[in-house]
């Protein structure tokens, strides 16, 4: 018996282009589908790798342009952050900054995510004659810099920002053509302008000088609500200060988010401010390191012994820190607290300022030095770098008479008569050398033995 022959299949011309562009279509989808996948891995990859990967790269590279509203935007100086984004932190130094842009050049500019003191602008009418200029940067005169010196090996990972002190009229910026550049200086009416302002990351609840004038050459600040507001120079608001990384700085992990911060690798450049020092059971934050001591101001407040919280007046009779002064807030501590502290053995005397701020003397940050008292526990003053939210506690500068400056969490100082009872947030020092192990972190802190 013959077998039948096995006839071909012959396509229509609708079966053919049905085939083919479904063929197309496929292969579309799995060229997406792969590049999106490649793109993420490589994209995650490189914020985790991390090891050296140049940190203005990785940014770029992780953000998604916009043309409007909240995100990452591009303008002729380069990259910027506007609005309420959450992807733009980094972990310098110990301490948390916020991207405020990437320059062309490939620099990267910061700025503080909290503000780092309380003081006024001072008896000056530019920002060259104020304290925050002397303040921020290390300048030929004795007590400047002291924010600068709070950064280890700061010329091996900044260089200098350039700054105009522009004049903000009608709500519009007047630019300055006059370009100046510190290597730490403050945040510009124009920086917080194209953060977003009111609507952007930089309101955060904290009150802050801004580096710019209104129409009638006075100063301004920024308000509580995140309104830009005119200023009265001798009134204390909070400072932000405002660096510029070197282009080729080097991110070592972090996603910009507040839990996982862009992170600078700094290798042997590291130091103890703003580490945490666990004392007996007190935690401490190391607020200034000079030669081999260790300034630290306590976590929190003093409590009573059952925990409570605790407040104490200044004195009865006299507007100074005086350990002789048997009704006072500096015998207090450096007794009755004092010899409570299992630790007191290793804890160094060291000067603290308290130099009288006021219309008599002056409003200026060199007056801060005029007066001092040499002990074991103190106070901070006015001009002490401090980035803690601590609320309605007594500082050690008097502005005369009965009156006493205090500081409160929002940025700004106020004033309190001596027998007020303010919370207390004592001040101690040790030699650097007791610390034997630990990471200087909240869930590591350093130890001493």
């Amino acid at each position: 018996m013959a077998r039948k022959k096995k006839q071909k299949h012959l396509y229509t011309k609708k079966e053919f282009f049905f085939n083919f562009f479904s063929l197309i279509i496929i292969i579309g989808i799995g060229i997406y589908f792969g590049y999106r996948s490649l793109y993420y891995y490589s994209k995650q990859n490189m914020v985790n790798k991390g090891n050296n990967q140049n940190l203005g790269e990785v940014i770029i590279n992780s953000n998604k342009l916009v043309t409007e509203g909240d995100g990452f935007h591009r303008d002729k100086k380069g990259y910027y952050f506007t609005g309420k984004v959450s992807n733009n932190y980094v972990l310098f130094a110990n301490r948390v900054f916020r991207i405020i842009r990437i320059n062309n050049d490939g620099s990267i500019k910061l700025v503080t995510d909290k503000n780092v003191a309380s003081f006024m602008w001072g008896d000056a009418d530019t920002y060259k004659n104020s304290n925050l200029y002397n303040w921020l940067d290390k300048r030929e005169d004795k007590h400047t810099g002291i924010y600068y010196n709070t950064i280890p090996a700061a010329d091996n990972f900044l260089v200098k920002t350039n700054y105009s002190e522009d004049i903000l009229k009608d709500d519009k910026i007047v630019l300055n053509n006059e370009e100046n550049s510190d290597y730490i200086t403050t945040l510009t009416i124009d920086d917080y302008v194209i953060s977003g302002g009111k609507n952007g990351y930089l309101n955060n609840g904290q009150i802050y000088h801004l580096l710019g004038l209104n129409d009638s050459k006075g100063t301004l600040y920024v308000e509580e609500d995140g309104s830009i507001a005119n200023s009265d120079s001798l009134t204390s608001y909070g400072v932000k200060a405002v660096i510029t990384l070197k282009k080729n700085t080097i991110s070592s992990y972090g996603d910009g988010s507040v839990d996982n911060p862009y992170t600078i690798k700094q290798g042997n450049n590291t130091n103890y401010v703003d580490r945490i020092v666990k004392l007996g059971e007190d935690n401490w934050k190391v607020f200034q390191e000079e030669n081999d001591i260790l300034k630290l101001v306590k976590v929190d407040y003093i409590n009573n012994k059952d925990n409570r919280e605790f407040k104490y007046r200044f004195s009865e009779e006299e507007n100074t820190f005086d350990l002789e002064d048997w009704k006072g807030l500096a015998v207090y501590l450096n007794n009755s607290y004092l010899n409570n502290l299992s630790y007191k053995n290793i804890l160094e005397r060291n000067n603290y300022y308290t130099g009288e701020i006021s219309t008599d003397t002056g409003y200026n940050l060199e007056n801060n030095y005029a007066d001092k008292v040499n002990c074991k526990v103190g106070l901070l003053n006015i001009f002490d770098y401090n980035n803690s939210d601590y609320d309605d506690i007594y500082l050690m500068n008097p502005l005369g008479g009965t009156l006493r400056y205090i500081k409160y969490k929002n940025g700004l100082l106020g004033e309190a008569e001596i027998t007020d009872e303010k919370h207390v947030i004592p001040v101690v020092s040790i030699n650097k050398k007791h610390i034997k192990s630990g990471k200087g972190t909240l869930k590591d802190p350093y130890i001493t033995g």
